[in-house]
């Protein structure tokens, strides 16, 4: 019997040949696949540092204007001063602010389109918006946008808090509470995603307040401060306000800003450290 086989039965030769050849396609199959998802883990790597990118520069850019902002506060003087004098009878007034409702605002720059899950809010990931009693709690569903999350909050369905929610011409979440006796709190793993982290998540309302104010008649000049002992001694009276924020006082509160907004920083949360 020869190499050829019997019958219409392929030779031990060419089943050997065929078998090489199955061998040899799967290894460039496999090749090829393999070079597919290192491209597309490139991609995604790629991704990941484009978007750490503009969220760190966004934040890096608002530090920056806030503290430009502090520093012109502070070479200005901050100051208002004013000073009168007078004689004679005098009369006094009061008034009484009302009490504001609570307003939170986020520190994330968001328009109504933006994907939610560009912010790295997963499908199924919760936030909750809580007002008095009541609570709101939106739950992503891997395709919806910031727009779906208002559309919710705005609806106050039966047992939902009462909040409305609105951008402001900056692009930040502004929770406004629908009356000026609840405080708004929001929390939810994801909140920080959307503006609201750690520090940034209750808002209380604002009393009332009174004041008065004592106003007096009669003849009299306007004289600087460095006279008062003077004017007095002379039977008028002569009053100075003047008010400055310390530096010290101004660069505490532009550091707590920075860690604030650099803490949301990053895809989704999960890149911290993008200064390097």
């Amino acid at each position: 019997m020869g190499i050829g086989g019997i019958g219409s039965t392929p030779s031990f030769w060419q089943q050997d040949q065929n078998y090489w050849q199955q061998a040899q396609a799967n290894d460039n199959s496999a090749s090829a696949t393999d070079s597919v998802i290192n491209a597309i883990g490139s991609a995604e790597t790629n991704l990941g540092k484009g978007l750490a990118s503009v969220a760190n520069q966004t934040a890096l850019s608002r530090v920056n204007s806030q503290l430009s902002a502090a520093v012109q506060s502070i070479l200005d003087g901050n100051t208002g001063s004013s000073s009168s004098s007078s004689s004679g009878a005098s009369s006094s007034s009061s008034s009484k602010s009302s009490p504001s409702p609570a307003t939170g605002t986020g520190t994330a720059a968001l328009s109504t389109s933006t994907p939610l899950s560009l912010l790295g809010i997963l499908a199924g990931g919760r936030i909750t918006i809580s007002a008095g009693k009541n609570t709101t709690t939106y739950t992503s569903t891997g395709t919806d946008t910031v727009g779906d999350l208002m559309n919710t909050i705005d609806a106050n369905d039966f047992g939902s808090a009462a909040v409305t929610a609105s951008l402001n011409r900056h692009g930040r979440l502004v929770l406004t509470s629908k009356n000026d006796t609840d405080t708004i709190t929001v929390g939810g793993v994801y909140a920080s995603n959307i503006g609201f982290a750690v520090g940034n998540q209750t808002f209380t309302p604002t009393k009332g307040t009174s004041s008065s104010s004592t106003a007096s008649s009669g003849t009299g000049t306007s004289t600087p401060a460095a006279n008062a002992a003077s004017n007095s001694a002379n039977g008028n009276s002569t009053s100075t306000a003047n008010s400055k924020k310390s530096y010290s006082t101004v660069a505490s509160e532009m550091l707590s800003s920075a860690a604030s907004l650099l803490s949301d920083s990053g895809d989704g949360g999960t890149l911290v450290d993008m200064l390097a």
